[in-house]
């Protein structure tokens, strides 16, 4: 029993101490519980920190690996623009070195281009100190550019030179114009003075004041002598050509007086061989009047051609009947289109009156119909006439058209020119002088207007002459229907008075004028022609011009200062076309010899009292 109780003691005991320890435990096992919630706590705390700084180090390396990724791509741009930038300083760097050598170059090839230039040029800033130069000036000077950069004018040159030129130099910053002048200068190249002309004008600065001159030095001493020389030479040519004027009229006047003669006394015979039983000498006779007809013809073309030349040809103008023109033209070309057997026509047409220089279109025409009819066999040469409204003004267009050799193109550039004719063989075959389209040009443009052509080879030519209606700038001091035209009351009887030094003029004008009824009263000289005209009081006065002593023109002055004789109509006879002086004085007509007796006929029949 003791031994149970002991033993119940013992497991009480050992409950107790169980119990103990069981609660020991438990607080142990409560306790760590605690430290197991604790390290639990701890370990969700410490997950959730980890969690957190996880994500937060996900960040950080997001944020890193972003401003890596920035920093790199910056870094790669840095590196590109500091590598452009590189380039673009290597860029600048050659252009820089360009820029250099092109300046370089430039000054270099402005300085060998100053130089090539044979003429001296300097530069000056605006104290008078020369900046620069190029190789002619030095060698004007005789000094070398570096002997002369830095100095002035009066270290070059004598004091009166400099201080003119420093006079020039401050008027010309002053006024900031140009400055040209000639000078007189000594070049020690040559130890000479030569003639030159200085320009002088002032450059600027970068901010646009005036900072200096430039100046260069024109050599004229060669242009001088030229010009020198070229007015010897004109000179020399004005005389020779007044004394070939002088000559060709001298010459005119004494070819023309025996051809006066001859065609004067050619015309008479024709008229008296009959009469005289000599009737198988006319043909002769006309064929010698023709041949002198043909040599004034001739004598007449050269003479214009060297007035016109000349500048001498003067141009009278009047107003005259176009219709009357043609007729007269015909009458006179007729003879030579029927000798090649041509037909002439001229449609009629009543255009007016035209106002212009009336010998010289009748001319003009003469020489355009007589070419057509002489380059034509048995063909037809046509005159049309027309008068035609442009912008000037009216014009009178006269458009000759024949069926004739023709001209090639060859040929038509120089059918104009004096002196030629299509070709050599042409003037072989046909004759002529070459001088009639030529005058026939100058006549046209002296009056305003101008000749065209037209024409093939083999199949005829178109001369179209064009004319101005009115003849422009022209004064009227004495058209037609203005001169004076006079009725002498003074006498009843048909007395007309020749007054001329030529007695072969006398005899022919003689025969002439007594024929249409006049009795003729012949005067040899001015003197005696004045004491006639006062004693008889003519109804007419035929007056030469040219004469010894008093002329023609002093004796018309006289004649129309004298009351009593101032209304005789006077007829001018005169080698020389002086018809403005003609009529000016008072004449009421002007013939040119040798006279043609048909005209001389129709003005004398005006004043005859039948």
């Amino acid at each position: 029993m003791f031994s149970a109780r002991k033993i119940i003691q013992q497991l009480q005991t050992e409950l107790l101490q169980l119990q103990s320890t069981v609660a020991r435990l438990e607080q142990d096992k409560q306790a760590l519980q605690q430290q197991v919630e604790d390290l639990l706590q701890e370990k969700a705390d410490l997950e959730i920190s980890l969690e957190t700084t996880t994500e937060h180090s996900d960040a950080v390396e997001r944020q890193l690996l972003e401003a890596r990724n920035t920093l790199e791509i910056q870094v790669i741009e840095r590196t590109k623009q500091l590598a452009e930038n590189n380039r673009h300083l290597e860029r600048e760097i050659l252009e820089r070195k360009r820029v250099e050598e092109v300046q370089r170059n430039s000054l270099i090839f402005r300085q060998t281009l100053l130089n090539s230039i044979p003429s001296p040029i300097f530069f000056k800033n605006l104290l008078g100190m020369y900046l620069g130069c190029n190789r002619a000036f030095e060698l004007c000077v005789g000094l070398s550019e570096g002997q002369i950069v830095g100095r002035n004018a009066h270290d070059l040159f004598p004091k009166m030179q400099a201080d003119k030129i420093f006079e020039r130099d401050n008027a010309l910053f002053a006024d900031n114009r140009n400055q040209v002048y000639e000078e007189r200068i000594y070049y020690a190249e040559d130890r000479q003075l030569h003639d030159v002309i200085i320009n002088k004008t002032t450059f600027c600065s970068a901010d646009g004041a005036v900072a200096g001159l430039v100046g260069i030095v024109i050599d004229i001493s060669e242009h001088k002598r030229a010009e020198e020389a070229l007015r010897h030479a004109k000179q020399v040519a004005e005389d020779a050509n007044r004394t070939k004027t002088e000559f060709l009229a001298n010459m005119s006047h004494e070819l023309r007086t025996p051809l006066n003669a001859i065609i004067g006394y050619s015309e008479m015979l024709q008229e008296d061989l009959p009469d005289l039983g000599c009737g198988d000498m006319v043909e002769d006779v006309k064929n010698i009047h023709g041949a002198g007809k043909h040599l004034l013809g001739l004598i007449n073309d050269v003479l214009d051609i060297a007035k016109i030349e000349a500048g001498k040809m003067s141009v009278y103008s009047e107003t005259f009947d176009i219709l009357n023109l043609i007729h007269e033209v015909i009458i006179t070309v007729s003879p030579l289109a029927q000798l090649r057997n041509n037909i002439l026509e001229v449609p009629v047409v009543d255009l007016g009156k035209m106002h212009s220089d009336l010998i010289k279109v009748r001319q003009m025409l003469l020489n355009l119909l007589n070419n057509a009819a002489k380059f034509t066999e048995n063909g037809a040469v046509t005159l049309h006439v027309c008068r035609s409204e442009r912008q000037t003004g009216e014009w009178i267009i006269f458009r000759v058209t024949d069926t004739g050799i023709g001209m090639s193109a060859q040929q038509l550039q120089k059918i104009f020119q004096p002196f030629m004719q299509a070709d050599n063989s042409t003037t072989r075959k046909y004759g002529g002088t070459g001088l009639g389209l030529s005058i026939t040009q100058r006549f046209a443009e002296m009056l305003g207007g101008y000749v065209t052509v037209e024409s093939q080879l083999n199949q005829g030519s178109v001369f179209t002459l064009n004319l101005p209606a009115k003849l422009p700038n022209s004064p009227l001091p004495f058209p037609l229907n203005a001169r004076p035209t006079v009725t002498p009351q003074i006498s009843n009887s048909n007395i007309a008075l020749v007054i001329d030094d030529d007695p072969i003029m006398l005899d022919i004008l003689e025969n002439y004028v007594s024929k249409i009824g006049y009795q003729v009263i012949l005067a040899n000289g001015g003197m005696e022609g004045l004491e006639l005209a006062q004693k008889l009081r003519p109804r007419i006065i035929i007056l030469d011009v040219m004469m010894p002593g008093i002329d023609g023109w002093t004796v018309l002055s006289t004649l129309k200062e004298d009351q009593i004789l101032a209304d005789i109509p006077v007829i001018i006879t005169s080698l020389t076309e002086d018809r403005s002086m003609g009529y000016g004085l008072g004449a009421v007509e002007y013939l040119t010899k040798p006279i043609e007796r048909d005209e001389l006929n129709r003005v004398l029949k005006k004043y005859l009292v039948i």
